[in-house]
């Protein structure tokens, strides 16, 4: 975590949740994987759907992250993580981090909504990256040898994820139906 973002613990929060402050805790996992099973009171805003410019209109409350804290979780923190940096970026000074994430505070025996079990969207892409390697080594000894040479291909793109962050099959991955929003009635609902 970096310093000049905040973090707070999940027994924290939930005392301040608690004593009726008025706090914005903001979800940037999966749509699927916040129907799951997310923190009550948490709105939905998946990570490739921020957009630090149109943060008060996604989320309806003037002053969102400067006058307004925000608070911010995933499964694990890690792209609560790079959410809060985009923000803090954009100007947003009134982050927090919520420390372990969605799973962490799942851990702590604290009450969520949600009852599903998804699967995470790193779950999704492992699994779509193992399914393409057996695909191309079976294509390789049935059709052509040039199959085996896509497989490095792969081995590009992980270590392109690793070192920056970014990987290009989870945004693919994250555009999935079943990883989609539904609706915002849906959300308001929770």
């Amino acid at each position: 975590m970096t310093d000049r973002i905040p973090t707070i613990t999940a027994h924290s929060l939930n005392r301040r949740m608690q004593s009726g402050q008025p706090l914005v805790l903001l979800d940037v996992r999966s749509p699927a994987e916040y129907r799951a099973g997310h923190i009550r009171g948490a709105l939905s805003l998946p990570l490739d759907e921020l957009d630090a410019a149109e943060l008060v209109q996604r989320v309806g409350v003037p002053g969102i992250g400067n006058d307004v804290p925000l608070y911010l979780t995933c499964q694990s923190g890690v792209r609560a993580q790079q959410a809060a940096e985009k923000l803090y970026d954009a100007g947003h000074r009134d982050l927090m981090l919520l420390q372990g994430g969605t799973e962490g505070w799942r851990k702590e025996g604290l009450p969520m909504r949600g009852s599903g079990s998804a699967l995470s969207l790193e779950q999704q892409v492992q699994i779509a990256i193992g399914a393409l390697l057996i695909l191309k080594v079976v294509f390789g000894f049935t059709v052509h040898e040039l199959f085996f040479v896509l497989g490095a291909l792969i081995g590009a793109g992980l270590i392109t994820a690793g070192l920056t962050r970014w990987c290009g099959l989870a945004r693919l991955i994250a555009r999935m139906p079943w990883n989609r929003r539904r609706s915002d009635a849906d959300q308001a609902a929770t």
